[in-house]
């Protein structure tokens, strides 16, 4: 029988999924104005933001992460 090919997408490791929670709130508190940053990090709360994005959609597509 032959095996079926094509994408398949996982589940996102536990330690994936603990980064980019942590990524994702120093971006929203940093963005609500919550947590202040120092002045010299520049976008650092939308960048974190977008860190976090771009983990967990490596994290479900490629095996290991």
């Amino acid at each position: 029988m032959a095996r079926r090919g094509g994408f398949r997408p996982q589940a996102p490791k536990k330690v994936t999924l603990i980064i980019a929670v942590i990524l994702w709130l120093i971006g929203t508190l940093a963005g609500l104005g919550v947590l202040h940053l120092p002045s010299g990090t520049g976008n650092l709360g939308f960048w974190s933001l977008v860190a976090a994005g771009l983990l967990l959609i490596l994290g479900s597509l490629l095996d290991g992460i």
